[in-house]
């Protein structure tokens, strides 16, 4: 009956039994004998150790299934694996691997050591060291805390290659005043000097937005044209103010008087909207005022004002 040994033992028995004679010392059973305990012994050989130093295997080792019945062919390591010759770690494996389907994030080492991830805007901004560099292109999405459509603000391109940024909620600012519409904030305003002596009387524009001239009519009397686009319609509300004599050279330096904003022309078609601004410090006694100011707010094209507010008598 076969025995199972080791290789040194098998070698042993080789050398003292199977004699290199012709002296006829040598049965049939000592070669049976020695090669059923070759056969029965290699497996235990083999996963012995021996193949680290004295039979290493120098060719690819590969487990093949079993044909007919489409089973076996599995490596089975129960205490691990290791890769004496590798330069990142020598320590034995004992965590099998499961495809990359089966890795998870946040199993992996090394998430949270230094900035490993720089395809990724760095979550701790400017201050990390790593600011971003390039333009970000986040497409005509909503960006908001919930990710949900029409809430919070995005981008819309125009086809001027400029873009709109909407948003579904008001500007809060740290004081906790808010901007809920642009209704708020003043659509054209204009500073000017109608009585620029030197200049002939023309006027003097000192500041200025949304408003592309301003022409003197008559003493007193002027017009105010707008941007083309600011407003939807002439139905803009429209504040003028002045001192109403020709002198600023102290606080004193006024004359009572009423400024009207009258008439109210073009369709930004045709012509550009116009204004008038007359300073009137009497019955038919018109001056042209040193300081003068004009504001406006009304409805940009396309804007929705909301409910229309109750009118009672």
């Amino acid at each position: 009956m076969a025995t199972m040994r080791t290789s040194g033992v098998i070698l042993g028995n080789i050398a003292e039994q199977l004699a290199d004679n012709n002296a006829g010392l040598i049965s049939a059973g000592d070669v049976r004998d020695n090669m059923e305990d070759i056969v029965f012994s290699i497996n235990s050989i083999v996963a012995s150790g021996d193949t680290v130093v004295q039979f290493p295997f120098f060719n690819d080792v590969k487990a093949k299934h079993d044909a007919s019945e489409g089973t076996g062919g599995t490596f089975i390591a129960e205490s691990g694996i290791t890769f004496p010759n590798s330069t990142v770690s020598t320590a034995r494996q004992t965590e099998p691997f499961l495809g990359v389907g089966g890795l998870l994030h946040d199993d992996l080492g090394g998430l949270t050591a230094g900035d490993t991830h720089t395809q990724y805007v760095s979550i701790s901004g400017h201050k990390s060291g790593r600011p971003m560099t390039g333009n970000l292109a986040m497409a005509s999405n909503w960006i908001g805390s919930a990710g949900n459509s029409n809430t919070g603000f995005k981008f819309s391109p125009n086809d001027d290659s400029t873009e709109d940024i909407l948003t579904s909620g008001d500007l809060v600012f740290g004081d906790n005043s808010r901007i809920n519409t642009g209704f708020s904030v003043a659509k054209a305003w204009l500073r000017f000097d109608a009585n620029d002596v030197d200049a002939g009387n023309v006027p003097v524009v000192h500041s200025w937005y949304n408003i592309s001239g301003i022409k003197r009519d008559d003493v007193g009397k002027f017009t105010i044209t707008f941007d083309s686009g600011v407003f939807a319609n002439n139905n803009y509300v429209a504040i003028g103010t002045s001192n109403g004599t020709i002198t600023s050279g102290s606080k004193e330096d006024m004359t009572v008087n009423t400024v009207a904003c009258v008439l109210r022309n073009g369709d930004d078609a045709s012509a550009l909207r116009t204004c008038t601004f007359v300073t009137e410090t009497g019955p038919g006694t018109y001056v042209n005022g040193k300081i003068n100011d004009f504001v406006a707010y009304g409805y940009e094209p396309t804007a929705i004002s909301g409910t229309v507010p109750t009118v009672t008598v």
